[in-house]
């Protein structure tokens, strides 16, 4: 591990602890009440006295959430796929697409209960409809940008606008969509935490909303911490994922090269 790589590890860890143990220090010297602001070993009792409790509803949210998820990319990938392939779609569908943006999205929750029930349903589909517009404007964003050199290319060797698309602007933009998905993850989980406030009888933030009318300060922050678990485990997996895409793309860049080098 390099002294960067060392770095980077260490200053948010340091920052993390430093602030835990503050925490912990200043809410024991000024004995401040623990059902406004526990201290970080209350919170850690917490967990071990529900455990099975927090265990139990992580599954409903982060099922949800990961649905909301995976639909949200798919159908992101795809309008911003068929925007770029034809600009009457384009034209059509993405000024819309930046008007639903504006408006704040938890003023739609409500309706996608009406619409959708008390169910997973809505929830799923409130998940979806938060967590698309990353997708969709940052895949966008990477097919417009793609290097205009490789599109002249492109044309200098017949290629149709299908073939561009999927073969030069689709790679291209990868970079645009797995920033997106990072985003998109983070929002997902946002859109089923707030379902789950308005109609769930269980998950995580059915937990937070139940633990808050009995005033039990210290099981809504045990499973806010389980919520930033899930987050970064999703993230995390994300980041991963892209870089191994990344170093496949890159040997299979390496082996096209030599390939070449070696018919010539």
């Amino acid at each position: 591990m390099t002294i960067t790589e060392l770095r980077g590890l260490s200053l948010p860890l340091l920052l993390f602890f430093s602030i835990i143990i503050s925490w912990e220090f200043v809410t024991w010297y000024t004995d401040y009440p623990k059902s406004i602001l526990p201290r970080p070993t209350v919170v850690v009792l917490a967990i071990y006295n529900n455990w099975t409790l927090l265990i139990k509803n992580i599954m409903p949210t982060a099922s949800v959430a990961i649905g909301g998820f995976f639909i949200a990319t798919v159908m992101g990938l795809f309008l911003s796929l068929l925007m770029n392939y034809s600009k009457l779609i384009k034209d059509t569908l993405y000024p819309n697409i930046v008007g639903f943006q504006i408006v704040p999205k938890i003023a739609w929750a409500p309706l996608f209960v009406l619409w959708l029930g008390i169910e997973f349903e809505s929830r799923l589909g409130f998940a979806v409809f938060i967590s698309i517009f990353p997708i969709i404007i940052s895949m966008t964003a990477g097919l417009q940008n793609t290097d205009p050199n490789l599109i002249r290319l492109c044309n200098s060797l017949a290629a149709n606008k299908l073939q561009t698309l999927f073969l030069v602007r689709f790679p291209f933009s990868l970079p645009y969509l797995i920033s997106a998905m990072k985003m998109s993850i983070t929002l997902s989980m946002i859109g089923v935490i707030v379902g789950e406030f308005i109609t769930s009888q269980q998950g995580l933030g059915f937990l937070i909303l139940v633990a808050s009318g009995k005033l039990e300060t210290d099981l809504m922050l045990a499973s806010i911490l389980f919520l930033c678990l899930i987050g970064l485990f999703f993230y995390s997996f994300i980041a991963f994922a892209s870089y191994r895409l990344e170093v496949w793309l890159g040997e299979k860049s390496e082996s096209f090269t030599k390939e070449k080098k070696g018919n010539v």
